[in-house]
């Protein structure tokens, strides 16, 4: 399937919204049960969840499935041929907004590696998705080397994300109030890119469209921060519009260990709070990740929403 921007326009305008206008709801304790619903008996919208779906169907599943779009002159695949993959939950119905968890993989080691890794995470997310109701996308990574391409320059892989998640939303049903995204290694240190200097680069998704996000053995100083002192690293989050709910999982032995703990500090410093808007968590092991890593992941962003 092709990208067809003017198409699609209107569902990232409405994804995109008004700068700085989001705000982040605590959804009620119910939404992180084992049936999690954004909507109760006969799809009522229950009371203090916002709810706006972006009404897509046609997409393929449920199961596992993949997807492509377009973003010419982007890696090295015919066209910009970027591919995606999707876990779709067996309850999937198009009658109802379902949330979304983007999963970014880490560095792979070639671009043909990219392919197994992003299909390695949204595996390791499937049987959560699965039976907390939620839908997973895994993009693959565009380098010549399985890594992320990033700013400077254009295209990267961050017009790829806005291109799938377009698409996402135009053929499944997704609750554009709860989107969340995730990251391990590389793809951690894009997920802070994406959030901390959102208004670099105003492509979805970003601080502005997301209910909430995580990383496992992700660190602002690779990205996000690169090049940064601490002080002026610590101003780029207290200047961020709102408290974005964060989970950060990170391994004992991780050579990334301490930068962990000085991110930890430096959104606990701008108004986090560790249990609520925070979790925090150190793991016996390495640079690594595991689909229980993901549930404690999951058990802290599905209790907040995206508010208008």
């Amino acid at each position: 399937m092709m990208f067809a921007a003017p198409i699609l326009l209107g569902v990232l305008l409405a994804l995109c919204g008004t700068a700085n206008a989001a705000t982040t709801v605590r959804l009620p304790g119910r939404i992180c049960a084992a049936d999690d619903t954004v909507f109760a008996a006969d799809f009522a919208p229950w009371a203090g969840v916002p709810s706006a779906p972006s009404h897509g169907s046609g997409g393929a599943g449920p199961g596992a499935v993949s997807g492509e779009v377009f973003v010419p002159g982007l890696g090295s695949e015919p066209g910009g041929r970027q591919v995606f993959h999707l876990y779709v939950p067996s309850a999937y119905t198009a009658t109802r907004g379902w949330p979304l968890v983007i999963a970014l993989h880490g560095a792979a080691g070639s671009h043909a590696q990219a392919g197994t890794a992003a299909r390695a995470v949204r595996d390791a997310w499937a049987g959560i998705a699965e039976s907390q109701g939620f839908i997973v996308v895994a993009p693959v990574s565009s380098g010549a080397q399985g890594g992320w391409i990033v700013p400077p320059g254009a295209p990267t892989d961050y017009d790829a994300f806005a291109a799938i998640l377009s698409r996402v939303l135009a053929d499944y049903a997704i609750e554009l109030s709860r989107m969340y995204l995730w990251g391990f290694s590389a793809g951690g240190h894009v997920a802070y890119d994406l959030v901390v200097n959102a208004v670099d680069y105003a492509t979805p998704p970003n601080d502005e469209n997301l209910a909430g996000f995580a990383v496992s053995a992700g660190v602002l100083a690779a990205l996000a921060c690169q090049g940064d002192t601490a002080t002026r690293c610590e101003a780029r989050i207290a200047a961020l519009p709102r408290v974005l709910p964060l989970d950060i999982h990170v391994g004992s032995t991780d050579p990334l260990l301490p930068y962990a703990r000085a991110d930890r500090d430096r959104f606990l410093g701008a108004g986090w709070r560790r249990g609520s808007t925070l979790g925090y968590h150190e793991f016996a092991g390495g640079h690594t990740y595991t689909p229980a890593q993901l549930g404690e992941a999951w058990a802290q962003l599905c209790r907040f929403a995206r508010g208008p």
